[in-house]
């Protein structure tokens, strides 16, 4: 974050930017770094389970019974009373539905072809099981359902059926195999015909999860800029500089009794550090106006409020405070630090810093 603009950037008030960055502890990093070496023999398992067709059943509980059985009760357009159902209850409706569905073709098989034809069509409808055998065909799965399917698996794969793969899976995970170059070698030395692609294929996925690293989740702070929070023109003037400034003015219409557009708008302030500096994470300088709205005009603070002028004002230090920046006049020891006084921006001695931060330009 710390690090001296070289192009324009927006500035815009970050209030509830946190004291300071969230970051791992070296205890957390070795725990998620531990997990991930220990479910490494997990994934191996299930590349295992792929090549020899097995399918591990994901959890299922009665709640997701009921969501595919309401989702199949909407499609037949059947009535039920969402709130008391159950997997059994509504069931039973989807069928009587169905079962009405059934009887109403059948029956019209029958005037028009004959009953002996509309018995035949009735044995056809109800030998289709998509409705009534819907709870088995989407039983409730406990993890005591999942881990049975998994230990099943494993004495697949560690059995007869599994052997060919796991001999790959050993001899990837050998000693000699101490980088990609020589884990290359390998496959060119054991896989040579042109039809073992499928055995190269699955050595290098082992090899991927062999030598793959723990990803850190990414705690860092990320603010959020809005029209609201950007530093603009206020809004009918160009000598003052605000936040929760409207972009657009509005007047009374007396004729559409509403408010409509004035025309009038509130440029969003772009600003270039001029003759800079930086040191030790903070940078500062002359900030000159890089917008239409008063472009080459400096930005002056000598009466504390922030004004452009024609002529370099007092020169501005951000200081990096983390997630956030205090934006100073000259800097701590002289100046004064930038403040939202009534919506507008000022420099206030003895006043407690705004949270500032910045968006980079994509323009220049």
């Amino acid at each position: 974050m710390g690090y001296r603009r070289q192009n324009s950037f927006l500035i815009f008030a970050d209030p509830y930017a946190p004291d300071e960055e969230k970051s791992l502890s070296s205890a957390e990093v070795a725990e998620i770094e531990q997990a991930h070496e220990a479910g490494k023999k997990g994934r191996i398992e299930a590349l295992v389970w792929g090549k020899l067709g097995i399918t591990i059943p994901g959890l299922r509980s009665e709640k997701d019974q009921l969501d595919i059985l309401r989702y199949k009760a909407r499609e037949l357009g059947t009535r039920v009373n969402w709130r008391e159902a159950t997997p059994e209850t509504l069931l039973a409706a989807l069928v009587a539905s169905w079962q009405e569905n059934v009887d109403r073709l059948v029956q019209a098989v029958e005037d028009s072809e004959g009953a002996e034809e509309a018995q035949e069509f009735r044995k056809e409808l109800e030998a289709d099981t998509s409705v009534t055998g819907l709870l088995t065909e989407y039983p409730i799965v406990t993890e005591a359902d999942v881990e049975a399917a998994k230990t099943s698996a494993r004495a697949r794969v560690y059995g007869p059926s599994g052997a060919g793969w796991l001999e790959i899976v050993q001899s990837v995970q050998d000693d000699s195999i101490t980088d990609e170059s020589t884990f290359k070698e390998y496959l060119r030395t054991t896989f040579r015909d042109t039809n073992q692609k499928y055995l190269r294929d699955f050595a290098w996925d082992v090899y991927g999860i062999l030598t793959s690293k723990a990803s850190l989740p990414d705690l860092s702070y990320r603010p959020q800029r809005d029209g609201a929070n950007t530093v603009r023109f206020v809004l009918g003037r160009t000598d003052r500089f605000g936040v929760n400034v409207a972009a657009s003015g509005t007047q009374w219409d007396k004729d559409k009794q509403t408010f409509v557009l004035s025309g009038e708008t509130s440029a969003a302030l772009w600003v270039k550090v001029i003759d800079g500096w930086s040191k030790d994470g903070n940078w500062g300088g002359y900030l000159q106006i890089t917008c239409a709205t008063a472009k080459g005009q400096w930005i002056d603070s000598t009466d504390g409020w922030v004004r452009p002028q024609t002529s370099k004002g007092d020169p501005v230090t951000f200081y990096d405070m983390g997630p956030y920046y205090e934006i100073w006049q000259k800097d701590r020891e002289t100046g004064r630090p930038l403040v939202v006084d009534g919506g507008t921006l000022r420099f206030v001695n003895g006043a407690t810093p705004t949270r500032w931060n910045l968006q980079d330009s994509t323009w220049d």
